[in-house]
């Protein structure tokens, strides 16, 4: 079987008419060139748009909020109550390892 010749030209891309204006604000949003932005989507797999980047961000912090204020419970002398919260945090920092992943950050 025959190898294709390698095609050395340039790829273009020119979205349909109808996507144009959310194409370009897409592109100005994600602070890229147009060349890197269409790289980034094709190739990256990290990189959200900025109210999802927003959104995730908040959740995040909510719940690092919310894992503090469980780590030290001033009702301590239910022993269900303690469980729960327990429960609580665990499932807490499963979420937040979730959306570190989602927002390509360590933790």
């Amino acid at each position: 079987m025959n190898k294709p010749a390698e095609n050395n030209s340039p790829v273009s891309y020119k979205p349909p008419k109808h996507l144009r204006a959310e194409f370009n604000r897409m592109v100005s949003d994600s602070g890229l060139s147009r060349n890197a932005y269409i790289t980034e989507a094709i190739f990256g797999g990290t990189r959200h748009r900025p109210a999802e980047q927003k959104f995730l961000g908040r959740i995040l912090g909510m719940c690092g909020l919310i894992s503090d204020q469980l780590r030290e419970p001033s009702f301590s002398s239910n022993e269900q109550v303690i469980s729960l919260l327990e429960q609580s945090r665990d499932e807490l920092i499963k979420i937040r390892s979730l959306l570190m992943q989602a927002l390509g950050r360590r933790s």
